[in-house]
């Protein structure tokens, strides 16, 4: 049986889970998805497409093929779409017909730094051993597209 000094302990004890609770499931909204970006594996890297490395880059450069090169972060929310868009390309026979190579905006640093990447989401045409065009954000597959066609790179 309750008593009525166990009451107001009861009833304060049921605000304080109400407003927790209600708090916990702001916290939620307003941060779930970023806690998701930053936990969630690396997309895996799509058919044809091959992960950076230093010497890999230095040899397709001195051939001087052109390269699409992709800028990845497995948090960014940009990446995220612009894999979606590249891998609904792919599946409908629509990908880019370049060689391309995804680089990881933290592990590839020297790559990052030397060519003056400031944000994830970035795709880079090569050719002839330069950086011929640059575009951020290109989250669709007919943006995508579009940025490869007005280089001459049509799929």
């Amino acid at each position: 049986m309750e008593t009525a000094e166990t009451l107001p302990t009861k009833s304060l004890f049921k605000k304080i889970w109400a407003q927790m609770g209600f708090i916990g499931l702001i916290a939620i909204l307003l941060w779930g998805n970023l806690i998701y970006m930053n936990l969630r594996p690396s997309d895996p890297i799509l058919p044809g497409w091959e992960e950076y490395s230093t010497p890999r880059f230095e040899e397709l450069m001195a051939r001087g093929e052109p390269l699409l090169v992709e800028v990845y972060a497995s948090w960014c929310p940009t990446c995220l779409l612009q894999h979606r868009a590249l891998d609904t390309l792919h599946a409908e026979g629509r990908g880019p017909n370049i060689r391309a190579i995804r680089v990881d905006f933290e592990r590839d640093l020297d790559f990052v730094r030397k060519y003056d990447f400031r944000y994830t989401g970035t795709m880079v045409l090569f050719n002839s051993g330069r950086e011929t065009a640059r575009a951020k954000g290109l989250i669709t597959a007919d943006k995508i597209e579009e940025f490869l066609a007005l280089q001459g790179f049509a799929s």
